[in-house]
């Protein structure tokens, strides 16, 4: 019933907006739907882009909150902000979506190579790119279901600083500040937040607040020394701490009050170098990145360390770029990415095994992609990669795109064709106590096919346009590294026979209802199931079939905005581990509607005053089966400069 009446809301919206000015421009530049940037209305696969000044209409504190709302997103989060937080792309796995942070490979190895995105935070965040279906051909591993590219605040300016504070609901404080300058041949960019909430209570009983706080440091710098040469710094560093609850073992198998912690480190690095000869026909791209993760648990009930996993990502890379044309129509790239990566897990031997242990892997791709971007009308890419693993069977990839505009109505058509891959994590490969664990040198990456077909309609020459994407996706050899060997008695790992199918339908609208208010909505519907150990269909879990987003920015006058956001997640089904020896269930989370609202007014062209109240309805609501969600929470504050 819900769904109906905020989907009956939204198309008595949509009748009136088709003939109004529009929201937002189409004429925009992706980095990440090709190996080298297209525009956005020549890509042939679907796409979405969230800016800064969308983040500060909303006042996104975290960017999963932002995500939520994306076509063909789903967002699991056990409890309040802060708290683990999975997302789930058009049905596929959480460790299915690969995640940039300014050219570096985010997914942490020592997490099941899943991005962690309670910890990424809105601040120093200038815009998301986020591309929709298998794009591994270009990216590899971990871009089996799409792509996230976090692109982070550069200097712009000659000198410029700026700094906000807020607070509010469940004892959360939040503050950040940033310094940035630039000139002819350079760019500078710090920038540093800190978030402190004491949270609120995860488990359905008890009293005891689970919170959480985060420090982030952001750097970026760039250096001209000619027409064209470009030296280009990246640095992150992000230090945080969440509190988690315990487990029911006796009676429930659900979250039971429990001081525990775990302490967490993020650092990233980025330094590249292009250059460009014969007029910028042919480029060069140099890069070299570090990733470094550490994941610390705790019980302080107890007072034990409950154990830790870390991981190290080195990678080199090297792209090289020629267009064929005089004018860049055509154009061919050859790429190779070089990473090596190592795994280490320390705890306590029990009576399960011993943890400790320390694993690598090495991986090598080669990619040639080639590009027809101006092809008349039409705009065509086709990519093939082939990727070398150390420890576990070589994989190819492929992917082709197509798009096609009609110029009088300013319509785009679009389709694309293409494999991922995943290549099995740490933990598939040797388990969590190594020496209890069989490895298996036969089992290949998890690997998809799928393809999809849209249509972008622009509604008049401002860019506010009318989409819909129908999808279609099959993942085989999925990984189970719960195998048990009779032989042995030990676990082993392998890939599943049979395929998941996932398919589904994406519907977007942007426009302006008003001269001052703009409307954006989109409506996702999700059909993703996997095969049971009997053969049976199953639908997957946490992973709604009806997923719905509106959001409306009214600007009442010139230094005041009013932001309203709903957001509807549609029931879903999710397992239940009660104690031994009873079996796992499937349960049903129900539907819920989130609804936020944010102000804000500047009092001179320095200072503005903002203020939001996050579950307005107060909504009571899981992501996750046990793990309870915030209620109503109003913040406010201040930010000085520009």
């Amino acid at each position: 019933m819900r769904i109906t009446i905020v989907f009956i809301v939204l198309t008595s919206y949509t009748a009136h907006a088709l003939s109004q000015a529009p929201g937002k421009p189409l004429e925009q530049v992706l980095v990440t739907a090709s190996r080298t940037p297209v525009q956005a209305i020549r890509a042939g696969s679907s796409y979405t882009v969230i800016d800064r000044a969308e983040l500060e209409r909303r006042q996104i504190v975290h960017v999963a909150d932002a995500l939520r709302d994306v076509p063909g997103f789903a967002l699991s989060r056990a409890g309040a902000p802060g708290s683990l937080t999975q997302l789930r792309v058009r049905g596929a796995e959480s460790n299915h979506v690969m995640v940039f942070i300014d050219g570096v490979e985010a997914n942490d190895p020592a997490s099941v190579d899943e991005f962690q995105f309670e910890y990424l935070m809105a601040a120093e965040i200038e815009r998301i790119e986020i591309i929709r279906g298998p794009q591994s051909a270009l990216w590899g591993s971990d871009a089996l279901a799409g792509v996230i590219n976090v692109i982070t605040a550069r200097g712009t300016s000659p000198l410029s600083t700026n700094g906000y504070l807020e607070s509010g609901s469940f004892g959360t404080t939040h503050a950040g500040g940033r310094f940035s300058m630039s000139g002819a041949a350079y760019d500078f960019n710090v920038g540093v937040s800190h978030f402190d909430t004491n949270g609120a209570n995860v488990s359905r009983t008890g009293a005891e607040d689970d919170g959480s706080r985060n420090s982030t440091l952001n750097f970026t710098a760039g250096f001209k020394f000619s027409e064209r040469t470009r030296l280009d710094l990246f640095a992150r560093h992000t230090d945080a701490t969440t509190d988690f609850d315990g487990t029911d073992f006796i009676t429930t198998g659900l979250p039971t009050d429990a001081d525990k912690q775990t302490d967490a480190t993020r650092s990233y690095l980025r330094i590249s170098m292009d250059t460009s000869f014969f007029d910028q026909q042919w480029s060069h791209r140099f890069s070299l990145t570090g990733l470094e993760t550490d994941n610390r648990n705790y019980d302080h009930d107890f007072g034990i360390n409950l154990g830790e996993t870390a991981a190290e990502k080195l990678g080199l890379y090297y792209q090289t770029s020629l267009a064929l044309t005089e004018f860049k129509a055509h154009r061919l790239t050859f790429a190779v990415d070089h990473e090596k990566q190592e795994f280490s897990q320390r705890g306590m031997a029990n009576s399960f095994g011993d943890p400790n242990q320390d694993q690598k892997l090495d991986t090598t791709g080669y990619l040639v992609e080639y590009q027809g971007m101006d092809l008349g009308p039409f705009s065509l890419s086709a990519a093939v990669r082939y990727d070398m693993n150390s420890e576990f069977k070589d994989i190819s990839t492929h992917r082709i795109t197509l798009a096609y505009l009609a110029g009088a109505s300013r319509t785009r058509l679009h389709a694309s064709f293409g494999t991922g891959q995943k290549s099995p994590t740490f933990i598939e490969r040797f388990g969590y106590f190594s020496e209890e664990f069989i490895g298996n040198p036969d089992v290949k990456p998890e690997k998809s096919e799928g393809w999809e077909i849209g249509l972008e309609q622009a509604i008049d020459k401002s860019g506010a346009s009318f989409s819909v994407v129908y999808f279609n996706e099959e993942l085989e050899d999925e990984i189970d590294g719960f195998v048990f060997d009779p032989n042995s008695f030990l676990f082993t790992v392998a890939n599943r026979p049979g395929a998941s199918e996932r398919k589904g339908l994406e519907v977007s609208l942007d426009t302006a209802l008003l001269e001052n208010l703009d409307l954006g909505a989109n409506y996702t519907y999700v059909d993703s199931t996997e095969l049971a150990s009997l053969g049976e269909t199953l639908e997957e879990v946490r992973r709604p079939d009806h997923m719905l987003a509106v959001n409306l920015n009214y600007i009442p006058m010139p230094r005041a905005n009013i932001n309203l956001n709903i957001s509807y997640n549609g029931s879903q089904e999710d397992l239940i581990f009660p104690p031994y020896p009873q079996p796992s269930a499937r349960v049903k989370l129900d539907e819920y509607i989130l609804v936020n609202v944010a102000l804000a007014y500047r009092l001179t062209p320095t200072i503005q005053l903002f203020g939001r109240v996050e579950n307005l309805l107060d909504e009571d609501y899981e992501d996750i089966v046990g793990f309870n969600t915030p209620g109503i929470g109003a913040f406010l504050g201040v930010r000085i400069g520009r």
